[in-house]
């Protein structure tokens, strides 16, 4: 004979334990720094800085400057930390939606993304003679 229990819960938030992970992808732990701009009616309606908490295909979550709203949506920007072929930084590239804001802790689920490449200063210049290093601005000799 079979008792009626209750759900399982987890035990720090008491949530039934199938509701606690409805993301469809996992989640990386990773902290970049990263710009947003929160797209308005007329365009870009205002800008901040966060950094990320995770990051998955699917969303991610981070930190903002500024007080966030659900349905709100952005544009993201994050300097991504692997260089591409061990010389062109890269920025991905990101828009979505606010699904969630728990203070500071914004949530996105990611429409759009996409890795551009970057330039910050000077580009770094290889001479495959001798193997010396240089910038555009100062060439190897």
């Amino acid at each position: 004979m079979e008792r009626n229990r209750p759900p399982r819960t987890e035990a720090r938030t008491g949530a039934p334990k199938h509701a606690r992970e409805r993301r469809s992808s996992t989640r990386f732990p990773l902290a970049l720094d990263l710009r947003y701009t929160i797209a308005g009616l007329r365009g870009q309606e205002a800008a901040g800085l966060g950094r990320t908490i995770d990051l998955g295909s699917s969303g991610l979550s981070f930190t903002a400057d500024r007080p966030l709203s659900i349905g709100q949506r952005l544009e993201l920007s994050i300097h991504w930390p692997v260089l591409l072929n061990a010389g062109v930084q890269l920025q991905l590239i990101l828009s979505g939606v606010i699904v969630r804001v728990d203070g500071a802790i914004t949530a996105v689920e990611i429409q759009r993304h996409e890795f551009r490449t970057r330039s910050l200063g000077p580009k770094l210049v290889v001479d495959s003679r001798n193997g010396s290093a240089g910038t555009i601005d100062r060439l190897p000799q």
